[in-house]
């Protein structure tokens, strides 16, 4: 089985096509982090900041309140947008989008409500203050920007694994459609095959991540050395991917103040979307022993591409506190394969008890491990159908 899985794995990793993915990703990752630059030399629109003149007194009312995309220029010659105030109105001249138009105008109506509130008698003003002015109360509508985060990862992860998840059962097929899997058996037994099949797909994975991964940080300590990430950090800023402006890398990392409880919910996530993946690995190779061509597969891979889509919509449909906790948002976090998503959207947004996180974890494993078991027999006894058995395929024992 050692010989088999390490003959797999090197057809997997070491060929041309996947060099020429390690090489596209190592380069990915130097554009994704060092964008800022590029955008700076070739496309300096995009990154750098548009200037804006206005007189100082409209200047010292709605200055503060100007966007990351617009910086204060003292020159009128030398700005891209001038507001000009004239006295039946404004005028604003320069190349601007229709968002940042939108931007300007909601500081421009905002600073002609304050300087006619300033030319009103007191009387006046204070009737304003008494009607205008409304009572506000917040209760529980705090919600952290961290579970978003959270939830998009996870689902990223969801989407990345599912083609490690088919990757096994296409290599089955192809066994078996090239008639090299009786050679295969004459050497190794049908229960070393089934599980070497199910450890190679999870060494694939792990390795093509631990691949990726050293070009990431790669380019990232190479970010760290370059300006610690503050061109970057700007650019997020002044694009809105950030609401506050950091000067270093550090500096972002400190602000996500990762706290045991945080990390230990990510773990727990971690484990809930690999139980899930890895029951689907094991489905698609038992599914794949009753498939004898390319086509069949083509035609199988579709509808399972298709429900797990549904499991994605259908885990941002229920994606609320209440829906979560109660009816079938509930259910889904204990039912095999959906658990992989709902439990850990219970654990980003709501409060999970450590009874009902035993149990999850539980059925989820005893899933994995009745189909584990159930399947080898499967897997044994449907293998070589639909081809001709060789002769000197190896007796079980």
């Amino acid at each position: 089985m050692k010989a088999l899985i390490s003959f797999s794995l090197n057809r997997r990793l070491n060929n041309p096509v996947s060099w020429m993915l390690y090489g596209f990703s190592f380069f990915l990752f130097g554009v994704i982090l060092f964008i800022d630059v590029l955008l700076t030399s070739f496309a300096p629109t995009l990154i750098l900041p548009k200037s804006i003149h206005m007189n100082p007194s409209m200047f010292d009312m709605i200055g503060e309140y100007l966007p990351s995309n617009f910086i204060y220029q003292n020159d009128p010659s030398k700005a891209d947008v001038f507001i000009h105030v004239k006295d039946d109105g404004y005028l604003v001249t320069g190349n601007l989008s229709m968002e940042q138009g939108q931007v300007i105008e909601h500081l421009i109506v905002g600073y002609h409500r304050i300087t006619m509130i300033e030319n009103m008698p007191d009387s006046l003003v204070s009737l304003f203050d008494q009607v205008m002015i409304a009572h506000i109360e917040w209760e529980n509508v705090t919600e952290s920007s961290a579970s978003h985060s959270g939830f998009i990862v996870i689902t990223t992860i969801y989407f990345m694994l599912l083609s490690f998840s088919t990757a096994v059962a296409n290599e089955v097929v192809n066994e078996k459609t090239s008639n090299v899997i009786e050679v295969i058996l004459t050497s190794v037994s049908h229960k070393e095959h089934y599980y070497s099949k199910l450890l190679i797909g999870w060494f694939t994975m792990l390795m093509q991540l631990m691949i990726h991964g050293f070009g990431f940080v790669f380019w990232l300590m190479v970010r760290i050395v370059f300006d610690n990430g503050s061109g970057l950090l700007n650019a997020l800023y002044r694009w809105q991917f950030l609401t506050i402006h950091y000067s270093s890398i550090e500096e972002w990392i400190r602000s996500l103040d990762l706290q045991l409880s945080s990390i230990s919910i990510v773990v727990l996530c971690a484990i809930f979307l690999m139980l899930g993946i890895l029951l689907v690995q094991l489905l698609m190779v038992l599914i794949s022993v009753h498939i004898n061509s390319i086509e069949e597969a083509a035609a199988i891979q579709g509808p399972f591409y298709l429900g797990m889509l549904v499991i994605y919509y259908l885990a941002i449909f229920i994606n609320s506190a209440d829906q979560l906790n109660h009816g079938w948002g509930y259910i889904f976090s204990y039912t095999p394969i959906l658990s992989m998503l709902f439990m850990p959207s219970r654990l980003l947004l709501t409060n999970v008890m450590f009874s009902e996180l035993i149990l999850a974890l539980a059925i989820a494993f005893m899933a994995l491990i009745i189909c584990l078991v159930l399947g080898e027999e499967h897997y044994r006894n449907n293998l070589l159908k639909g081809s001709a058995k060789s002769a000197f395929v190896k007796n079980e024992t």
